[in-house]
């Protein structure tokens, strides 16, 4: 049986102190995995920009195999075009494309390239290509090998 002394006081819940101590221990935590989560949020935008160009390098190649024609995909400082007969043909315009030809690009990436992949008909890039996305001072390649494969990489 309780005594009448400890009926009154009530057991259940936490004490201002607890909640102090718990709310500081949080904070802390927030506090040491900040730059951790910063680092990965600007390396996951930086290999979304870098998979978005190898995925409109692969475009470029399906429509010249669809089209039974070489496509050109001139890569600008922010986004690819799309060429029929080679880089000096016809621009392509399409669903994905703005007015003026160019593919969505993502804000603050700028592309560079060592050349201009060319897609036969039979999926091959002539020359092969380096495409170096950049982001700040993250950087990643994209290449196009002879036989048109894509691959992304560091």
């Amino acid at each position: 049986m309780r005594s009448t002394r400890d009926r009154g006081r009530d057991s259940r819940g936490f004490s201002l102190a607890e909640l102090s101590v718990l709310m500081a221990v949080i904070g802390s935590l927030c506090v040491l995995s900040l730059p951790t989560f910063i680092s990965y949020y600007q390396s996951a935008q930086i290999r979304a920009a870098a998979a978005d160009v190898a995925s409109q390098l692969n475009l470029g190649r399906q429509m010249a195999i669809q089209r039974n024609q070489s496509v050109c995909v001139s890569i600008g400082s922010t986004a690819p075009q799309y060429y029929l007969g080679g880089c000096g043909g016809t621009l392509l315009f399409g669903a994905t494309t703005d007015s003026y030809g160019n593919e969505a690009g993502h804000d603050g990436v700028t592309l560079s390239t060592t050349a201009n992949p060319v897609f036969n008909n039979l999926g091959a890039a002539t020359p092969a290509a380096t495409i170096t996305v950049t982001q700040g001072s993250r950087t990643l390649h994209v290449t196009v090998s002879s036989s048109g494969r894509v691959a992304v990489g560091p």
